[in-house]
């Protein structure tokens, strides 16, 4: 699942907080997922609180992370 990927990107510092995510289209396109895939990978992300969507300035990793385990799919 793609927001998993991301999510252990995440957990294992590879993003870092603050790091700028494609858009949800490029982010599809990245994993060869349809777009609306990619668009709900990105929900699931914001549920977790790992990232925020700013309307006109992107996506990026939650500054600050929450609480450890949040980056799970339990």
């Amino acid at each position: 699942m793609v927001a998993d990927h991301i999510a252990a990107h995440v957990a294992a510092g590879e993003l870092q907080p603050g790091a700028r995510l494609p858009a949800e289209r490029d982010l599809a396109t990245e994993y060869g997922v349809a777009y609306l895939t990619g668009r709900r990978a990105a929900q699931e992300l914001r549920e977790r609180q790992l990232i925020v969507t700013v309307q006109g300035k992107g996506t990026s990793v939650a500054d600050p992370l929450p609480e450890s385990g949040a980056t799970g799919g339990e």
